[in-house]
């Protein structure tokens, strides 16, 4: 059966009890407002005002708005490493509070982002979606390559019609020597050879269309010590 967690929030604030130091340490700017120096891109567009995203600490608040990557461009990695994100996917239907419009397109991670201001933007995603759904994808330009195909897993934490808090979700990614495996609420759900990936490069988050997302963390660090 699948499961759903959920967190209850008041105006969108997460508790202030869910602050890792990794995520404390790399979070910048003013409680509230856009955060210093983070980058979107667009389908079609790079007017970063289409899709509003400010510090809520812990972490960062991403309202509707179109399909877009968010990203720290000094928020990098090469080589062994892993990271670790929780997102909270907030219902449809309460704009006043989260600004959401749709719970139905995927969210999650983009490791390996290369030339994402550019024409051959070139990335790779782990996203899941509300129907309990994940998919691992390579984009280069406008062209996706699926490595893993979307496929539906119990581990995914959905949101119910008549859900009214938001669902949590804790996505990580372990780049491990010649595997990557890749993890949704602590179980491995995919092992992909690491050359076939090259994951060298940005890490941020993937957005879907219309979506209120809450993000506490991005932690990047050393591999996972249960491996």
């Amino acid at each position: 059966m699948r499961h759903r967690r959920s967190l209850c929030l008041t105006a969108g604030v997460v508790a202030a009890a869910l602050l890792t130091p990794v995520a404390a340490s790399a979070q910048s700017g003013h409680n509230l407002e856009r955060p210093e120096h983070w980058k979107v891109g667009y389908d079609g567009s790079n007017e970063a005002a289409e899709r509003n995203f400010v510090v809520m600490r812990p972490g960062w608040h991403v309202y509707a708005g179109p399909r877009s990557l968010l990203w720290d461009p000094g928020r990098f990695a090469s080589g062994n490493y892993a990271v670790k994100s929780t997102i909270y996917l907030f219902p449809k239907g309460d704009p006043e509070r989260s600004g959401s419009t749709r719970v139905d397109t995927p969210f999650g991670l983009f490791l390996g982002g290369r030339d994402l201001e550019g024409d051959e933007q070139t990335y790779v995603t782990f996203q899941i979606d509300n129907v309990g759904r994940f998919r691992i994808a390579r984009h280069t330009g406008d062209d996706i390559e699926e490595l893993v195909p979307w496929t539906a897993h119990d581990g995914v934490s959905v949101l119910d019609d008549s859900a009214t808090s938001p669902a949590e979700n804790v996505l990580e990614v372990d780049v491990r020597g010649e595997q990557t495996i890749f993890y949704i609420g602590g179980e491995a759900v995919a092992d992909l050879p690491s050359d076939e990936l090259d994951l060298n490069g940005l890490i941020g988050l993937s957005a879907g269309e219309g979506l209120s997302l809450h993000i506490t963390e991005i932690a990047i660090g050393p591999n996972r010590r249960d491996q």
